[in-house]
């Protein structure tokens, strides 16, 4: 069980949008359906690694407040000391850059851009996940474009359509996470974290998450994106429910009226957020079925420690 407890200070269930984005990127690039390069296997290991030292430093930083609020329990309940952490983070660093040399040098660039972004969301005195706007931005850029460049470089060098055809990820990726700041607008005045959420209020929030889907829309019809279209079509609906439902909140005279009204918003806003998530991932494993038996696993196992090792039910469907 304490070997798990390296394996789980990664954060597995959280690499799952890295992975979904690495995959694109790789299927993009002109990977094909069904099947992978052993080359990809050996770039998604690589940034399996990357990903979770980011997650691990991250945990570090934020271990007084995990502490306090009972959450990610292996290093505020010192299952892992701190100082073994800081070495499974410079072993998996080390390791990924040493095996990254089977890789062009423009790889070895993605990963570190990827592994920095990582440290200033979350690492003070940058802290970007407190920051308006540049929360968003480091969370579109960081799994729409990184990740899936990433991916994309594993088959083909980089180029100007790299960034292109990322176009309706990033966007997509924005959209969804403008709306998960608006629900923890509450959350986050109150411990003074200013998100992109908090700053703009829930209306205008809600417009542009509106606005960014749409985009992810229009873009994946522009570049023939058959992936992306479908999924950003029917998140576009959730989307602009939540914001029809949050919108006429305001405009109600009654404050029993508002509050139902409210109740009925933060739920639409919930299931965009839900409903859309899942639908890249359902396409992921259509074109690469084996994913869905790594999504099985990872929840499987995670169930099983976390239940094992916490007595807490994690993750929930």
């Amino acid at each position: 069980m304490h070997f798990l407890d390296y394996i789980f200070l990664l954060r597995p269930t959280i690499l799952i949008p890295g992975w979904i984005f690495l995959l694109l990127g790789y299927y993009r690039a002109g990977g094909g359906m069904f099947r992978v390069t052993p080359l990809f296997v050996l770039g998604f290991v690589i940034y399996t690694m990357i990903m979770g030292a980011g997650y691990i430093v991250n945990q570090i930083a934020d271990i007084e407040t995990d502490r306090i609020n009972n959450k990610l329990f292996i290093l505020p309940r010192e299952l892992i000391s701190v100082k073994a952490a800081y070495v499974e983070v410079i072993i998996l660093i080390v390791v990924a850059f040493a095996l990254s040399f089977f890789f062009s040098s423009v790889y070895r660039v993605f990963l570190l851009l990827s592994f920095i972004l990582g440290l200033l969301y979350s690492v003070k005195p940058a802290k970007f996940k407190g920051r308006p706007f540049l929360d968003l931005v480091s969370n579109a850029f960081g799994y729409g474009f990184l990740a899936f460049a990433v991916g994309w470089l594993t088959i083909k060098d980089f180029s100007l359509n790299t960034f292109i055809y990322s176009i309706p990820y990033i966007l997509a990726v924005g959209a969804v996470f403008v709306n998960t700041t608006v629900l923890d607008i509450k959350g986050d005045k109150e411990t003074g974290e200013i998100t992109t959420g908090v700053y703009l209020g829930e209306r205008k929030a809600l417009l542009l998450a509106l606005v960014l889907v749409v985009g992810s829309l229009a873009s994946s019809v522009v570049l023939s994106d058959f992936v992306c279209l479908p999924c950003a079509a029917i998140a576009s609906i959730f989307f602009f429910w939540a914001y029809r439902v949050k919108n006429k909140t305001q405009k109600l005279s009654s404050s029993e009226e508002e509050t139902l009204q409210s109740i009925k918003g933060e739920r639409a806003v919930l299931v965009s957020v839900r409903f859309s998530v899942p639908l890249l991932a359902i396409a992921v494993c259509i074109i690469y079925p084996w994913f869905l038996i790594l999504l099985l696993l990872v929840f499987l196992l995670s169930r099983f420690y976390y239940k094992k090792r916490f007595n807490f039910v994690y993750p929930r469907i």
